[in-house]
């Protein structure tokens, strides 16, 4: 089992969090990719992959098939994603590029709110991208062609990060949403509508959902829940309980098991 993470070059800071790299063998099981704030864009290197869009309503609402060389943008808002090999496939393997909240929409030049969850193929809006790059190469060299491909997309754009990025990274770092949209100037109506372009939800759950992922990051990194918990603002234990099962369909005690604290999508870790 191989798991890599590597920082963006300092230009696409500000674009992008970090990039990762997974390559394991068939018979281990993927964790869920659980509603979050940002964005992945998924280069699939390995075998063909099926992608079930799950809500907590009705359980598996979509199903897709990631085939090999496939790239796609997930962006799960208010469902649960599970990615899984499909049978016969010699192995998982793929590298993602993890976008910063708010950038998708710039960079793609397609409203999150639009998606609505489900996940978009870059083939199907007929952009090029570099996966047959990507190939039998070191994830060094991956990550260095990856980067000369954002850098070419985002062009003159690259250095203009819009003024609704930089208020999504306020809000997902603790700011008060009335704070953001006075700052921006804009009335309340003006505010959710551009907010929900750029992000896909509306700016009170979006900041629920970061101050969710803020507490699995801490406690994943080692912390108490409950300390983890309460540090990030929730009230009580049971609080907190109540958000987790909200958010994964699981209690804390059902989610942070060994093996979830051993392969998820949330800590930054080379092996």
């Amino acid at each position: 089992m191989l798991r890599q993470t590597l920082a963006p070059c300092d230009a696409l800071s500000p674009w992008i969090a970090h990039y990762w790299h997974w390559h394991l063998p068939a018979n281990i099981a993927l964790p869920e990719l659980f509603p979050g704030t940002g964005g992945e864009l998924l280069f699939n290197l390995g075998g063909d992959l099926r992608l079930d869009v799950i809500t907590a309503q009705s359980g598996v609402a979509a199903s897709y098939l990631i085939k090999t060389g496939d790239m796609v943008l997930l962006s799960p808002r208010r469902c649960r994603l599970r990615l899984s090999l499909v049978a016969g496939q010699p192995e998982v393997r793929f590298i993602s590029t993890r976008l910063r909240c708010g950038t998708a929409f710039p960079l793609l030049g397609l409203s999150l709110e639009e998606l609505s969850d489900n996940p978009l193929f870059l083939a199907d809006i007929r952009l090029k991208h570099s996966t047959p790059l990507l190939l039998d190469i070191p994830f060094v060299s991956q990550v260095h062609r990856l980067e000369q491909w954002l850098m070419q997309m985002l062009g003159d754009n690259l250095t203009n990060l819009p003024y609704m990025t930089q208020a999504a990274n306020r809000l997902y770092y603790g700011e008060n949403v009335s704070t953001v949209r006075e700052a921006l100037a804009l009335n309340p109506r003006t505010m959710e509508r551009r907010i929900r372009h750029f992000i896909g939800v509306d700016a009170r759950y979006f900041c629920r959902t970061a101050r969710f992922q803020h507490t699995l990051r801490q406690i994943l990194a080692g912390q108490p829940v409950l300390d983890s918990a309460l540090e990030q603002g929730y009230t009580d234990q049971p609080h907190f309980i109540k958000t987790c099962r909200f958010f994964t369909g699981l209690t804390p005690g059902e989610l942070f098991t060994a093996e979830y604290q051993a392969l998820n999508y949330y800590v930054m870790l080379d092996e």
